[in-house]
């Protein structure tokens, strides 16, 4: 996939230690894989563990589609860091005979006049500041150029050429492939067990089956890996493998409905790009249909809260609202037939932020999750920030995502009807 993200927007070094130091990634989500290909790059011995397969069918990361935007209201860190993404998948799909990242454009709709204040006017102002083609929406573009859209529901509103979506299931295969190419061991069909602590310590991690390390060559003989550090970024798994974590993030579901749009034309770009329709009150986004003729629909609000191993089921009272919303909002699409359902994982924080700092009570052990629904857009620049990071050195992001106490609550400003699922 030829990893190369916008390094020099973080102004790092990247020498590798003069002495290679040892570390143990606990998941193979986008938190995890990044991290790994990055640490390596800089002379660290990588070991991965996940149960596998990679990518996980039950991971946020293993999906068709993930949206990638620099959207993000007032907020300059997040558009800055999405800005220096946005780099970086150019780059990969530059190195890459097929391009996973299409950038067909983001459109987001608002059922009132943009306004001060508001997610989308916030967002396309800073986008314009920042040199970035937001275009503004011009009476009759819903009734001609995105007529999908009932234009009476959504009377305003912008179109960002500078986005679009990537192929996250697929992108999250390449990186493992590059992992282990570039001399990371990737074990499979091995579970965390808990930390190995001693003399005030991590040392390493118990696990369950000591064959399936054997069997990859890993470096131990036993239920245990040992380093220098671990690296927790088992996304929705987190606080339940680390319960010390669990009043300051937790895991929460939220449907995603898949549609069969075969043979529909009209539901690909340009005419029907990746959106969002009112997102920061109603939660709904979308994107194009794939090739395979699958349309996805999702909702990025409060989800209900779960436990990640339990059965994923999407209820019949969580697709009354999808139903609803097609039938005022796009009403071509609501007697298309459902072609398969998931309830996507978070891993929210108390305040929606990020989570990637070493663990102040227990040195040697570096916490990397907490997406909190809007991490995968970031893949190319997690893996320098989670690196500068395990090593201390300086990064300008880190700040945001820094050990914290639980406070009060916030958000990302494109999500909708978020509570803490206490």
């Amino acid at each position: 996939m030829g990893y190369a993200g916008p390094a020099s927007r973080n102004a790092r070094s990247v020498a590798v230690a003069p002495e290679p130091r040892s570390i143990v990634v606990v998941g193979a989500g986008i938190f995890g894989i990044t991290a790994a290909v990055e640490l390596r790059a800089r002379g660290w011995i990588v070991t991965v563990i996940d149960p596998g397969p990679v990518p996980r069918p039950t991971a946020a990361s293993t999906d068709i589609s993930k949206v990638v935007r620099m959207d993000y209201g007032a907020d300059d860190l997040y558009t800055t860091m999405a800005e220096a993404a946005m780099e970086g998948w150019d780059g990969w799909n530059s190195a890459s005979a097929a391009p996973l990242y299409h950038q067909d454009g983001f459109l987001l709709l608002s059922r009132e006049a943009m306004a001060r204040g508001g997610f989308e006017y916030e967002s396309f102002e800073r986008l314009r500041r920042r040199g970035q083609a937001a275009e503004r929406l011009r009476p009759g573009d819903l009734n001609g150029r995105f007529s999908a859209w009932r234009a009476d529901q959504y009377p305003d509103g912008y179109f960002n050429p500078r986005a679009g979506w990537v192929e996250s299931g697929k992108v999250l295969e390449r990186l493992a492939a590059e992992a282990e190419a570039r001399g990371v061991t990737l074990i499979q069909g091995v579970r965390f067990e808990g930390l190995i602590e001693s003399r005030g310590r991590v040392h390493g991690i118990r696990v369950t089956d000591a064959r399936a390390i054997r069997a990859a060559g890993g470096p131990a003989a036993g239920p245990e890996l040992r380093a220098d550090v671990v690296l927790a970024a088992a996304g929705a798994w987190t606080p339940t493998l680390l319960p010390h974590l669990a009043d300051v993030m937790w895991a929460t579901g939220h449907p995603v409905v898949h549609l069969d749009v075969q043979g529909a034309g009209d539901w690909q770009a340009p005419r029907f790009p990746v959106w969002a329709a009112d997102i920061s009150r109603t939660g709904w986004y979308g994107f194009p249909a794939v090739a395979t003729g699958v349309l996805k629909i999702a909702r990025h609000g409060a989800g209900r809260r779960v436990e990640p191993d339990a059965p994923r089921t999407v209820r019949p009272a969580e697709l009354a609202p999808f139903h609803e919303f097609l039938q005022e909002s796009l009403p071509g699409l609501r007697d298309r037939p459902i072609a398969a359902t998931r309830l996507c994982l978070y891993c929210d924080t108390f305040d929606g932020d990020f989570w990637i700092d070493h663990d102040p009570d227990r040195p040697g052990l570096v916490v990397a999750a907490g997406d909190s629904g809007h991490g995968f857009k970031f893949a190319p620049v997690l893996g320098p920030l989670t690196a500068d990071i395990v090593e201390c050195r300086p990064n300008p992001w880190a700040h945001r995502f820094r050990w914290r106490r639980r406070a009060a609550e916030g958000k990302e400003a494109a999500r909708a009807m978020y509570r803490s699922a206490r």
